[in-house]
């Protein structure tokens, strides 16, 4: 506003009220030649009409530009006023000065009219009230000018689901820039740029075209304190945001401020006896997209209240019938009406009266004459907070109805009450619980609903909002354990109150309890398992040195006796008595190995690793050579492939090697062109594998299962020789690493040998 229709309004509105003028101005002086007259109206009658017109002349003539003409009659209304009912009224010094305003009424009249004639050709389309032409607006665009750029893209992103798009910024200087393309609906400022002259004028760059006088700049802080606020408001900021940021509220904050006129437009209630007047407010009104209705006897409000559902009420001070604060206090006692507001426009300039006025329920005191900014500006503020007052009651009532489902549908008991113990209200949940009624509940008090013995319940109370356990006493006396949760808050008459949950864990405590019992239970049974392990391990050491010693000793007699014997009738015996003492001697000499291997086999489960970092390449390459010591006459080809180290035990690892490399030069004697490969190759979920392969013999699958079973021998025993306890042995050493082993083969063509370690191992 102004808008140019807005000021082609105002022009003809004021040509035709300075044409009706002089018909005004002479009935007021008709009337006041009656004042004191025979044969006409009552004096007071005549006073009455008189003052009627010199009040409608006062309140509208500087409303239509007239300004002079509202003095001079405000002078004349004066006098009427403070005279009216007097005897002898007027006498001559009263004639004499009610003859003078006259005068200068002609002569506002006069030079009024003249300044009309005078006026130049409607306003220039262009011009549009000296307002520069904004860039084109996008409803939702935001321009966020924080330095911190994460803050700003979380800000960002969480805003976008109210549907706003931002473009973020690090200084006032680069957003000014973009606004000269593209004008934000709103912009969200660090607080620390309050100061800098280029946010001010984004901060114009960005206001309402519609001239509402709405800034659009929101401030964001970490502080709370007054002077940063004050700070904030000094900048022209419309709302401020301390950390961390209410991100709902600062979307229904920018609702507000980015949203055109609403749908519905504001609807504006006239309650004015001038009808000439109320038609001027209703147009220039209307003009500013409003809808308008006039009352011009006041009788008749309240019908138009209830039809029209009026959004803003402005109402004369003086009518005839009922003045405006009566008309005030009458709309005030209906509480469908309470809320709202109500605004007089008065020539009235009694500081009383207008306090008056306010205070038995006006909402805001504006004289006449009213210029149409004005009439604007206060009917779109008062008309917009009354609706953002609606919408917050309607936010709450929904959140009071959520409240109350939840309340009444809650599975856990709900309780709310006062700070000194008085209990208000109890959801149906709680009644069950406690087995009363609400009413047994309200009269016990939160004292009574607790076991008094419980030494928490003192701590509790005392909280400001915390959470625990106590004990609490059923109707029929009963205790049972439940979990509390309880808070307090301020409402809005002061009072502090308490709200509490309760959850019965009658359940859960018995099944801690059985839990506990369990544990117990297991903790006994794991120690008496361990006891009876601890005595089989200590049987099975024994049994194993006694295995050793009393098995050793028969081997050692029957081996001496064979030689003895042999002694003795060697003249005697032939060769084939000699093959058999040779054959006792053999098989004496295979049971004391196998003996050993078992014993062997056994005490390896036993022993105690020690991990230290080993290198596998160069412990195999060590085997081989040794191997190739041992039987120098053999040739064989070796590879000896870079691999890992390992963090194992270092002589197990060593046995392991020998067995897997022990066989497989055992098992290449054969091959004229004998090779072994020792190396990794990847395995499953980024693991390692370690191989030996061969070109020996190999071994048919088929009987791969009895591979790493103790004496179980895939060949003849005269073609190899060996207990049959080495890859047994083997698979045991793997084990206790956490690892695996296997084997794949092709009679004839060699087999390979696979093993693998835990992940700590290497």
């Amino acid at each position: 506003m102004p808008s140019t229709s807005l000021a082609l309004y105002l022009q003809t509105q004021r040509a035709q009220y300075a044409a009706a003028l002089p018909k005004k101005i002479g009935a007021l002086e008709s009337a006041l030649q009656q004042l004191g007259g025979t044969g006409g109206p009552s004096g007071q009658e005549a006073t009455l009409s008189a003052l009627a017109q010199a009040h409608q002349l006062a309140g509208s003539g500087g409303t239509f530009g007239f300004s002079l003409v509202s003095e001079a009659a405000a002078g004349i209304e004066k006098m009427l006023s403070q005279h009216a009912g007097a005897p002898g009224f007027p006498d001559k010094t009263a004639r004499a000065a009610l003859d003078a305003g006259l005068q200068q009424l002609n002569a506002a009249l006069v030079a009024g009219l003249a300044a009309t004639e005078a006026e130049a050709s409607p306003p220039d389309a262009d011009a549009e009230g000296g307002v520069a032409s904004r860039p084109a607006r996008p409803a939702r665009l935001l321009h966020i000018i924080e330095p911190d750029q994460p803050a700003a893209l979380q800000l960002a992103e969480q805003l976008n689901h109210s549907g706003y798009q931002s473009l973020i910024f690090e200084h006032p200087a680069a957003a000014h820039l973009a606004a000269a393309q593209t004008a934000p609906a709103a912009i969200l400022a660090n607080i620390a740029f309050s100061a800098d002259p280029l946010l001010a004028l984004h901060t114009m760059a960005a206001s309402s075209p519609d001239g509402d006088g709405r800034n659009r700049l929101i401030f964001m802080a970490g502080e709370t304190d007054f002077q940063t606020r004050l700070q904030a408001v000094r900048a022209g900021a419309a709302g401020y945001f301390p950390q961390p940021l209410d991100v709902c509220a600062m979307a229904a904050l920018l609702e507000q401020l980015t949203s055109a006129e609403p749908t519905r437009p504001y609807r504006v209630l006239l309650v004015e006896d001038d009808e000439e007047l109320a038609i001027f407010y209703a147009g220039v009104l209307q003009s500013a997209g409003m809808e308008t209705r006039i009352i011009t006897e006041p009788h008749r409000v309240m019908a138009a209240l209830l039809e029209f559902q009026p959004d803003l009420i402005t109402c004369d001070l003086y009518m005839p019938q009922c003045n405006g604060i009566e008309l005030a206090t009458l709309i005030r006692q209906q509480p469908e009406f309470v809320r709202i507001p109500i605004v007089f426009l008065s020539a009235e300039t009694s500081l009383d009266k207008q306090a008056q006025a306010l205070g038995q329920g006006g909402d805001d005191f504006i004289i006449k004459p009213v210029t149409p900014a004005a009439l604007v500006s206060a009917a779109q503020s008062r008309a917009r907070r009354y609706r953002n007052l609606l919408a917050a009651e309607d936010t709450l009532r929904i959140s009071e109805e959520r409240f109350r489902l939840v309340f009444e549908s809650s599975l856990d008991g709900f309780i709310q009450g006062l700070a000194d113990g008085t209990v208000v209200s109890a959801n149906p949940a709680a009644c069950a619980m406690l087995r009363m009624s609400e009413q047994q509940i309200r009269a016990a008090g939160i004292d009574g609903l607790v076991d008094s013995a419980d030494s928490r319940v003192a701590a509790m109370l005392r909280q400001t909002g915390g959470r625990g356990e106590l004990r609490c006493m059923r109707g029929d006396g009963t205790r049972f354990p439940v979990e509390v949760s309880s808070s307090r808050h301020v409402s809005s008459n002061g009072a502090v109150q308490v709200s509490v949950v309760l959850r019965d864990i009658t359940e859960r405590k018995l099944a801690e309890r059985q839990i506990m019992q369990l544990n117990a239970e297991l903790e006994s049974r794991v120690e008496k398992r361990t006891a009876e392990l601890t005595a089989a391990n200590q049987e099975l050491q024994a049994f194993s040195h006694a295995l050793a010693h009393d098995l050793r000793q028969p081997y050692i007699a029957i081996n001496g006796m064979t030689r003895l014997l042999e002694r003795e009738i060697a003249a005697a015996v032939n060769e084939r008595g000699k093959h058999y003492l040779q054959r006792i001697r053999a098989g004496v000499n295979q049971m004391n190995e196998r003996t050993d291997s078992l014993l062997a086999l056994a005490q390896l489960s036993r022993m105690q690793l020690y991990r230290e970092q080993v290198d596998l390449g160069a412990m195999a390459g060590m085997v081989l050579k040794t191997l190739q010591q041992q039987d120098p006459g053999r040739s064989v080809t070796t590879r000896v492939q870079a691999m890992p180290a390992a963090r194992a035990d270092a002589g197990l690892l060593l046995h392991l090697l020998n067995i897997l490399l022990g066989n497989a030069w055992k098992f290449t004697s054969g091959q004229a062109h004998a090779e072994i490969t020792v190396g990794t190759e990847p395995g499953q979920d980024s693991g390692v594998v370690f191989f030996v392969r061969d070109n020996g013999d190999g071994f048919d699958m088929t009987y791969v299962d009895k591979l790493f079973t103790a004496f179980q021998r895939l060949h003849a025993p005269g073609e190899f020789a060996g207990a049959g306890i080495g890859l047994a042995t083997a698979r045991r050493i793997v084990m206790r690493h956490g690892g695996r082993i296997w084997a794949t083969s092709t009679p004839g063509a060699g087999a390979s040998f696979y093993f693998t370690l835990a992940e700590d191992s290497r």
